[in-house]
């Protein structure tokens, strides 16, 4: 976290400044929920200088009001340091509130998450990327949060979704911001198995990027599960609901094996 120190004169007239004293996220450890929406509301140019530097420095409306347009130029350059592109393994967004319901997000590192869950969490989330269809971005949001103490199911997904299309557009899009540095971890602790992508993160979160083509990437963890089963599908959902991490640790040796031979 950056201390920030503003300096401005409430009256011209007067000789005599006024001193107020922010914070700046130097990192997404540092950053709010309220930050990563606001970040969001940034990358698609729904937001004003002014609100964006206020909910990033805590300070007032009225304060960033009273800068200069080179102090204000000084703090959006806080920004351009910020490590925007840098991995991150959790969801900075705890909790949503869908209606009567609130869903929660997966423990820090995706300790709770199976690999079955995950499978339709990455799934949802590049058919997001691939189509721009709000049913696939709110059945990612809904395979990622769960109400408090639900196990996941696949037809959890269908009763949680209809919830998260109540929510704002803009919460929705942050999360998306949050999955990308959450892949971006994964790639980078599980190399072998995840490849990083070469978009830039604000690229995919512009809103006048064309709209690319659907893929079939999204079978590909389908056919890993296949291969981990084999014939043994009376099992499949024990495979399912595996640890996340046992799965992708399985996966990385099943490789190294593989590329020895």
């Amino acid at each position: 976290m950056r201390k920030v120190t503003i300096q401005y004169q409430p009256f011209k007239r007067l000789k005599f400044s006024r001193y107020h004293t922010g914070n700046f996220p130097s990192d997404w450890n540092d950053t709010t929920p309220k930050q990563l929406i606001a970040i969001a509301c940034l990358m698609k140019q729904s937001i004003s200088d002014v609100q964006f530097l206020s909910i990033m420095t805590g300070l007032s409306k009225r304060i960033i009001k009273k800068l200069d347009d080179y102090q204000r130029f000084q703090l959006i350059e806080l920004f351009d340091t910020f490590h925007s592109d840098k991995p991150y393994n959790e969801f900075i967004i705890d909790k949503l509130f869908c209606g009567d319901i609130v869903l929660f997000k997966p423990e820090t590192k995706l300790k709770n998450v199976t690999f079955g869950q995950f499978i339709f969490i990455d799934t949802y989330f590049t058919e997001y990327q691939n189509t721009s269809s709000l049913e696939d971005l709110n059945k990612f949001i809904a395979a990622a949060y769960l109400p408090f103490g639900q196990t996941f199911t696949d037809k959890s997904i269908i009763t949680n979704y209809k919830k998260t299309a109540k929510l704002d557009l803009i919460t929705k899009e942050a999360i998306v911001i949050n999955y990308h540095l959450i892949r971006d971890w994964l790639c980078e602790v599980y190399p072998l198995v995840f490849q990083k992508s070469t978009e830039n993160l604000m690229e995919n979160q512009n809103p006048n990027k064309k709209e690319k083509p659907k893929n079939n990437t999204n079978n590909g963890w389908l056919n890993i599960l296949e291969n981990i089963i084999g014939d043994d599908i009376i099992n499949q959902d024990k495979y399912s609901n595996l640890s996340l991490h046992s799965t992708l640790r399985f996966l990385t040796n099943k490789i190294k094996a593989n590329l020895k031979k």
